[in-house]
């Protein structure tokens, strides 16, 4: 039997100098060909040469996102419209509309299968926070732009009105399109446009408007500078919603048909400028409202105005009252419309609102099943 004595190999690197050698450095590899391209044996070492010269350059600063993003706002609408930002939705319009899906979860879901308003209305919020982001102006806080962060102001809502032509359920994609239809150095107006991913339905339509409050004061404020932030960001069309002409009621014991007391907020329940999230307030509203309503009919319209902060010691009451039930005003559709108050244990009002339900199986949800269904 014959042994082969194999001769180990010996590796010499010769790495490369950084002087101006005309020759290209090698790496050899004894007993082995040390080609790894078609032209030689050599290693060319042009790019880590170039790493190290590059390492020993001091290069400028990076830009931040924001100076990035205000220099995309400067490309034409059509080569805007392509960019994909970073949380699964695009720029159209010249960046002054961002249209985004959302998978709905299965504990967005109430006992029928359909998404609840409350989960929804966060949707909205997400897509309006997510755009300043895509456009580089989101700060800190709920949309804060850069302005807004040095001068410490914050949006809060004031107004928000909805209109539901029908419920998603639990597994679907809504694609949601939000534009700022106005804003000032005092407010700004938001307005969303609900379909379903898949049929292209319009499912819901929302607006709502909010205003700038300074964190250490909690007053409104004003501020031009954030008005010339924002102005350029108003995407002009009609209104996707008309205003609501009819004032929102006040209620007292005396006045409602339903009263619920002892609310309390969470901790979990406050958002971070330090007082209860306003999505939290359409859960509170309903707290009072007959049980036979929301099993039997739809939410189909909702009116909320903001009256005040709600902290995380407030003890609340929310009152509701019967405005229309569908058969003694004679309502073509069958609806019922309730009043709706929240108020602190003193007295003082946090909002005021107005709900219309249909039921759930009137004309108008009928129609909407047949688009989906045929």
């Amino acid at each position: 039997m014959v042994t082969a004595l194999v001769t180990p190999t010996v590796f010499r690197p010769v790495l490369p100098s950084l002087s101006s050698s005309k020759k290209n450095p090698t790496m050899c590899c004894k007993g082995r060909s040390n080609s790894l391209n078609t032209d030689g044996n050599n290693l060319n070492f042009a790019p880590q040469r170039a790493l190290l010269v590059k390492m020993q350059t001091k290069e400028p600063p990076e830009e931040n996102d924001t100076e990035k993003r205000q220099k995309e706002l400067n490309l034409n609408p059509r080569q805007l419209d392509l960019i994909t930002d970073t949380f699964g939705g695009k720029l159209l319009h010249g960046g002054l509309v961002l249209q985004q899906n959302f998978l709905l979860r299965s504990y967005e879901s109430g006992p029928d299968g359909k998404v609840s308003i409350e989960a929804l209305v966060n949707r909205l919020q997400e897509s309006s926070i997510n755009h300043l982001k895509s456009l580089g102006l989101q700060a800190s806080g709920f949309g804060s732009t850069p302005e807004m962060h040095r001068k410490d102001l914050v949006w809060v809502v004031y107004r928000l009105q909805i209109e539901v032509e029908r419920l998603p359920t639990w597994a679907d994609v809504v694609q949601v399109d939000h534009w700022f239809a106005f804003a000032s150095g005092k407010s700004k107006q938001c307005d969303w446009l609900v379909r379903d991913y898949k049929t292209g339905e319009t499912l819901i339509r929302g607006t709502s408007l909010y205003m700038m409050m300074n964190m250490k004061t909690r007053k409104i404020s004003l501020e031009k500078e954030v008005g010339a932030e924002m102005k350029h960001l108003v995407f002009k069309s009609d209104p996707i919603i008309n205003k609501a002409k009819k004032k929102l009621q006040h209620l007292d014991f005396e006045t409602a048909d339903y009263i619920r007391t002892g609310l309390r907020p969470l901790w979990n329940d406050l958002d971070i400028n330090y007082h209860v999230n306003h999505v939290k307030y359409i859960s509170w509203i309903l707290e009072s409202a007959p049980r036979s309503i929301l099993g039997s009919h739809n939410l189909s319209d909702m009116t909320l105005e903001y009256r005040k902060e709600c902290g995380w010691n407030s003890i609340l009451q929310s009152l509701t009252k019967l405005n229309k039930d569908g058969t003694s005003h004679s309502t073509e559709d069958g609806g019922v419309e309730f009043d709706h108050l929240l108020r602190v244990d003193d007295g003082s009002e946090i909002l005021r609102g107005r709900t219309k339900w249909l039921p759930k199986y009137s004309k108008r949800c009928s129609e909407s099943i047949n688009m989906v269904y045929g």
